[in-house]
């Protein structure tokens, strides 16, 4: 600020020069905030907000996954462990009157009947002989090939093929349906398969099963299963299922298709 003195024009910043040039009438004075630690009018007013609250919050979270995470609460660097469902439950389904017997060299894909679901068709792998259960089918590798290990161990051994089989016609066609699809996964594997009658205490439909194989000579094209003997999947061209007692071929010499068509009036058929 230039102020006149004497004749002359100094730079000076006196403060009496200042006091002098910026006195305040008596009513602006009155007017002017005594404190220049107060925000202006003009401002929105804003609170001091404390950074407490979200601290405590985040805290409570990572109380809350340490709850869930108890385990890991021993070693602070290990990974915190997932929740994880567990499959218990699905596995006592079906297994909790299951017993095992002697072992079976190289295991065995059974056909078991169980009632739930409105009666179904399960394959049980397993390398021992199973007891109180409704076995009605069997297959057992051929030469050359073996049933893979984690089919032993997936679900227990367990594979639904089959449900609603126990009502009227579409439970009737259901259940020999599962019983051919049983059979196609004995041919896949050249092997053996075995029929089984109902056991004492259980309740299944009674069916016959027939093989065609690939063989023209009467009585060798068409065999039926005998409960408790095993027959060869080797050379099989279809499978049949019906209704135990139904009329079908054993001894003729008749076309596949023919075949086929005619057990799947019946009951079910399928090729191989």
């Amino acid at each position: 600020m230039r102020i006149y003195n004497g004749g002359t024009f100094t730079n000076s910043y006196s403060s009496n020069a200042l006091a002098s040039s910026h006195k305040l009438s008596p009513f602006l004075a009155s007017k002017q905030t005594p404190s220049s630690s107060k925000q202006p009018s003009y401002l929105p007013v804003t609170k001091n907000r404390s950074s407490l609250p979200s601290i405590v919050k985040k805290r409570s979270i990572v109380h809350l996954e340490d709850e869930e995470n108890a385990e890991n609460l021993g070693n602070s660097q290990a990974p915190v462990a997932k929740n994880r469902p567990s499959t218990t439950p699905g596995l006592k389904k079906g297994l909790s009157s299951r017993t095992l017997g002697e072992p079976i060299p190289g295991g065995a894909c059974n056909l078991v009947y169980e009632p739930d679901s409105s009666g179904r068709l399960v394959e049980h792998y397993s390398e021992n002989e199973l007891q109180r259960m409704a076995i009605v089918g069997r297959w057992t590798a051929g030469p050359g090939k073996k049933i893979a290990g984690f089919k032993f161990k997936r679900n227990a051994g367990r594979n639904v093929l089959i449900g609603n089989c126990s009502a009227g016609v579409l439970g009737r066609k259901n259940y020999c349906n599962g019983f051919c699809q049983f059979v196609k996964q004995a041919k896949l594997m050249n092997g053996e398969v075995t029929l089984h009658d109902v056991p004492t205490g259980f309740k299944a439909m009674p069916v016959d099963v027939y093989l065609y194989y690939d063989d023209s000579r009467p009585g060798h094209q068409t065999v039926k299963l005998l409960p408790g003997k095993s027959f060869t999947t080797e050379n099989v061209l279809a499978v049949g299922c019906l209704p135990k007692n139904t009329p079908f071929y054993e001894h003729e010499t008749v076309d596949l298709l023919k075949w086929l068509h005619d057990a799947e009036v019946q009951g079910y058929s399928s090729k191989c």
